[in-house]
């Protein structure tokens, strides 16, 4: 198995290596089905991400969200029993058997011991076909659901040497370097390429947001939490955390009511949540003390 410290360096040649390519290369034909997922419109939705899905088979983020539009649906057996069917009359192709284990990886969100059926899948889409990039991806989702961050972060890499383009791929690594290795740094160049490659999917700001505020740029986080928001205003997503950490990014430059406006916009996503009871108490009280109204 090759060294944590190689696979660090290659992702830090991505880092240095990938940015033209990210910077003048969107993916337009992702845009349509992206807002018609954050307006919960699941049909059109589906209608979109299969669309791109013919054009790019390999395209993670697409299958990842065609899928999450099934599960909005509650429909997970139906997505499964079709990508199922589409396997065995595809012949096993690596690339089909990529699109079962994403699958299977979906229901075993729901139920973990499914998860070992996805690694068998995307295992025997590597065997078929060693560059199946969207294979390599699923295998890090797994071990990333499986807490494995070593093993998870080498599969990241390693999707992203085969299709640069991979923007789950990237999150994935980006989340890895922001959360578990503090490297924020790092983890911000990542979340600015998902940025360029889908300009209207949300979290992606919400990381860049994130990764501002670990580096102390607040007013960079505001800029690009207020901008996940705006794409993600009903939480599908991570909207509902935008909304938190833009308070707290208002209440760190002492700007109190906007932090209480922020406070509250979770709550209309999440109205039962404690948690930002208490923040709105907190920022209230700090607003009180020094006067501001």
């Amino acid at each position: 198995m090759r060294s944590f410290a190689y696979l660090l360096l290659v992702s830090l040649m991505l880092t240095s290596m990938l940015r033209p390519a990210f910077a003048e290369n969107g993916n337009p034909a992702m845009e349509g089905p992206m807002a018609s997922f954050f307006a919960q419109n699941w049909d059109a939705a589906i209608t979109g991400f299969e669309a791109v899905l013919d054009q790019d088979p390999q395209n993670t983020m697409a299958m990842a969200f065609y899928l999450d539009s099934y599960f909005h649906k509650r429909d997970i057996n139906g997505v499964i029993n079709k990508i199922e069917q589409r396997a065995v009359s595809g012949g096993d192709s690596p690339v089909l058997q990529a699109h079962l284990g994403m699958a299977y990886f979906l229901r075993g969100r729901l139920m973990p011991n499914v998860l070992e059926e996805a690694l068998s899948e995307f295992k025997q889409a590597l065997k078929d076909d060693p560059n199946q990039a969207m294979a390599h991806c699923g295998m890090g989702l797994v071990y990333f659901q499986k807490r494995m961050m070593p093993r998870a972060k080498g599969y990241f890499i390693k999707a992203l040497r085969l299709n640069p383009h991979d923007t789950m791929a990237m999150e994935q690594l980006g989340n890895i370097l922001l959360v578990d290795e503090k490297k924020a740094a790092d983890a911000l160049q990542l979340f600015q390429r998902i940025n360029a490659e889908l300009p209207t999917y949300p979290d992606g700001y919400y990381y860049t947001g994130s990764s501002h505020f670990d580096l102390q740029s607040y007013d960079q986080a505001i800029a690009h939490l207020i901008k996940a928001l705006e794409l993600d205003p009903n939480g599908i997503t991570m909207g509902y955390d935008s909304a938190c950490l833009l308070g707290d990014c208002y209440m760190k430059v002492n700007r109190y009511p906007e932090a209480i406006a922020a406070y509250e916009q979770a709550k209309k996503i999440h109205p039962d949540s404690q948690y930002v009871a208490i923040k709105i108490k907190k920022a209230k009280e700090q607003s009180a003390g020094s006067g501001t109204r």
